[in-house]
């Protein structure tokens, strides 16, 4: 297969879904509601009833002028939060056509984009069992480039521990986070490390990337089936019941990332690597709300 590689023709694309998406919006409080504050916001929220003591510059002049009333603006207090951008880099990426990892590193560059035209510090970083390299994009947006270099240079390879990745990740961080984990989640767990983070009230986005080849299987008959992690083999008969007992299985463990995540409060998405980049952003996060 021919190297899989990310060019500035994607990077024209994603110019363009800047201009049509007005900003990339993460919530920094999943599942809370944000208490309105006065005067120390960007995003109007409400009205209330004037109370001594408020600043006269609150006031809503318009509606007293209309309907002799005291009412004071409200606004969303919004904190200043930082973006961290995780890639998984594990062997079990390297599959499909195109492949999970080609599509994750796309996906990692396109947040990234929308995340610095939103002016948000930015940071990207990819791991295998344990983060493999930092990189500091902070708000600029020329930062861009290297992180096209680099998601040029790294292949998927080795084991992958979610789990220990995320503690010790969201661990190091010395100010409240936002955490964008983009993996195909065949760790041997994953759950405890966003748990954590969650403890830790960070914000996570999980967003579960899935090949065709995954959902319906194109093999058939006597194979051998290698763990592109460990290495260990597995001789199985592929017919009809086998397909069937294998997609009961796959059906269960996305209904178990489901619950879990509606559990713990995690924003979840599953992207198929058929579907094209910008109409993932364009359409299904438009409608989820990731954007505005």
């Amino acid at each position: 297969m021919e190297k899989e590689k990310l060019d500035l023709e994607f990077l024209e694309k994603l110019e363009k879904l800047r201009l049509a998406v007005k900003r990339l919006r993460f919530r920094s409080h999943l599942g809370e509601r944000k208490s309105p504050k006065m005067g120390r916001g960007t995003e109007f929220s409400d009205y209330r009833s004037y109370q001594v003591g408020d600043e006269l510059r609150y006031l809503d002049w318009n509606i007293y002028a209309r309907f002799e009333k005291f009412l004071v603006k409200l606004f969303e207090e919004e904190e200043d939060v930082e973006v961290h951008i995780l890639l998984d880099a594990s062997s079990s990426m390297d599959f499909g056509n195109p492949t999970k990892f080609f599509y994750g590193k796309k996906l990692a560059l396109a947040f990234s984009y929308l995340s610095l035209s939103s002016w948000e510090k930015t940071t990207f970083s990819y791991f295998q069992d344990k983060i493999k390299e930092i990189l500091p994009l902070e708000r600029k947006k020329e930062n861009i480039y290297r992180l096209l270099n680099l998601l040029n240079e790294i292949k998927a390879e080795g084991n992958t521990n979610i789990t220990e990745t995320v503690k010790k990740y969201a661990s190091s961080l010395k100010r409240k986070g936002i955490l964008i984990i983009i993996s195909d989640l065949l760790s041997s767990e994953f759950e405890e490390g966003i748990i954590y983070a969650r403890y830790k009230k960070m914000p996570v986005y999980l967003i579960h990337t899935i090949c065709e080849e995954e959902i319906s299987p194109f093999f058939s008959g006597n194979l051998t089936l290698i763990d592109s992690e460990t290495g260990e083999k597995m001789d199985i008969l592929l017919d009809e019941y086998m397909i069937q007992k294998y997609q009961k299985a796959l059906e269960k463990f996305l209904n178990h990332i489901e619950s879990f995540t509606m559990l713990y409060n995690v924003e979840y998405l599953r992207s198929i690597t058929s579907i094209p980049i910008e109409d993932l952003i364009l359409k299904y996060l438009r409608v989820g709300g990731w954007i505005k």
